[in-house]
């Protein structure tokens, strides 16, 4: 899967690797990573606080171990005293949008993903489509994604062929035999 081998390629940098994942596992876009801070984040609860822009819901969500474990690896190379910006630019600055595309096309191509998927932005899409493949609710997906209108979320419910088949069995499992 295509990005299976973005992350392949994206886990040789430690900080590539927790930004990555950080944002895919919550469904961030570029500019809201560049809100996160290192007190964002609380490893003893394992939740990290999503800050959500263009009237989206904020909200704490708790963290995968792996995510941990990434955001931990990332923050032990970092020199001291650390920013309180989880991803700082080289200046110190919040890392910009126009960065985050650039890596990602990076990435993307180094992984063989088609240009037309390498924009940040697809991380957002993937998480919302596997939530629902993997059988979340719609409602659960609208609330992670921080969707205040379900019309939002309601996007991501096409069906990959996968999904059909998948969805196809268990519902006809169900029906009566004739």
């Amino acid at each position: 899967e295509e990005l299976a081998r973005l992350f392949a390629v994206v886990r040789a940098s430690p900080r590539n690797r927790a930004l990555f994942l950080i944002a895919y596992r919550h469904g961030l876009r570029a500019s809201e990573v560049g809100l996160l801070r290192t007190d964002d984040l609380d490893f003893r609860a394992l939740r990290i606080m999503v800050h959500r822009l263009k009237g989206s819901h904020s909200g704490a969500h708790p963290m995968q171990p792996d995510e941990a474990k990434a955001l931990r690896a990332y923050l032990r190379g970092q020199p001291s005293p650390r920013s309180p910006i989880l991803f700082p630019s080289n200046r110190g600055d919040p890392i910009a949008r126009r960065t985050l595309d650039y890596l990602m096309k990076r990435y993307g191509a180094a992984a063989n993903v088609p240009s037309a998927k390498c924009h940040f932005h697809c991380l957002k899409h993937s998480i919302a489509t596997h939530l629902l493949e993997a059988g979340a609710d719609l409602r659960f997906v609208q609330d992670w994604l921080g969707h205040s209108n379900i019309q939002n979320t309601v996007v991501y419910t096409f069906l990959t062929a996968r999904g059909r088949e998948g969805a196809a069995r268990k519902v006809f499992l169900n029906l009566p035999r004739y």
